[in-house]
């Protein structure tokens, strides 16, 4: 059974429609980058799998069956979002900012201590876990946030789904490839993956799919080494690239000319 199947979706909680006609599955394990220009509908199709907009046309099912009829409790079990900018102006320790993630389950406190812990380390915050969360740098509170979202989803197994809009964003490039070694580990236990990340060349090496959005539609979607190619660039994205053979990796590299 898919973790995500959309089917015509549309959204227009402003007017305009925002997206319109998407048809996407994602099954247990698979991750899915969304790439595009500026405006193309990423961030927005994120926001309607999370619930942050409504549904205004077509289906969306979560585990086979539609938002609606999930409990919210059940659903917070299975489903963590993370956006592009998460505020937080309160006095929390890193710690607790994390221990947020794990309210929605009643697994208890040692098994709970043991999954932040885990995640923790998986985001490179351990040493921070009594400073006061106000106080960090921009990276850093960007790794909390995402110790707090992979803490919600990190027992899923296959029926979870992870959410991620730009997490790179802010992160030197040790930190990225942590990061992006730890959405690898997530999907390893069933998990999904969603992301948005601008580097296309971070992307490639991680997507088992990757849809290209332009308008609010989906321009294409299939394997990074099919739809990566120097019309797609062009006609999309507005920019001429050489594409190669990612010379360490089984991927495309896409080079600015």
């Amino acid at each position: 059974m898919n973790v995500l199947q959309l089917e015509g979706a549309g959204a227009a909680p402003w007017g305009p429609p925002l997206l319109d006609d998407i048809s996407l599955a994602l099954e247990p394990g698979q991750v899915l980058g969304l790439a595009g220009p500026n405006g193309a509908g990423k961030s927005s199709l994120l926001r309607l799998i999370a619930g942050d907009i409504p549904l205004a046309a077509g289906r969306l099912q979560l585990g086979g069956k539609s938002r609606d009829q999930w409990p919210r409790r059940q659903l917070a079990r299975r489903l963590a979002y993370l956006p592009q900018l998460s505020l937080l102006n309160f006095p929390y320790t890193v710690e607790e900012v994390v221990a947020l993630g794990r309210m929605p389950h009643d697994t208890g406190l040692a098994i709970d201590d043991g999954i932040m812990a885990r995640a923790m380390a998986a985001t490179d915050i351990t040493g921070l876990q009594r400073r006061l969360y106000t106080r960090l740098s921009g990276g850093e509170k960007q790794r909390v946030q995402l110790a707090r979202v992979l803490c919600q989803v990190w027992d899923a197994g296959p029926g979870g789904l992870l959410l991620l809009d730009e997490p790179t964003t802010a992160l030197d490039l040790a930190h990225q490839q942590l990061v992006l070694g730890t959405v690898q580990q997530l999907a390893a236990t069933g998990c999904a993956v969603v992301l948005v990340v601008h580097d296309l060349n971070l992307v490639a090496g991680l997507a088992d799919t990757i849809a290209v959005l332009q308008d609010g539609r989906v321009a294409a979607c299939g394997p990074p080494r099919e739809i990566f190619t120097e019309q797609l660039f062009r006609e999309i994205f507005a920019i001429d690239v050489l594409i190669q053979q990612h010379p360490g990796r089984d991927q495309p590299l896409v080079i600015g000319r």
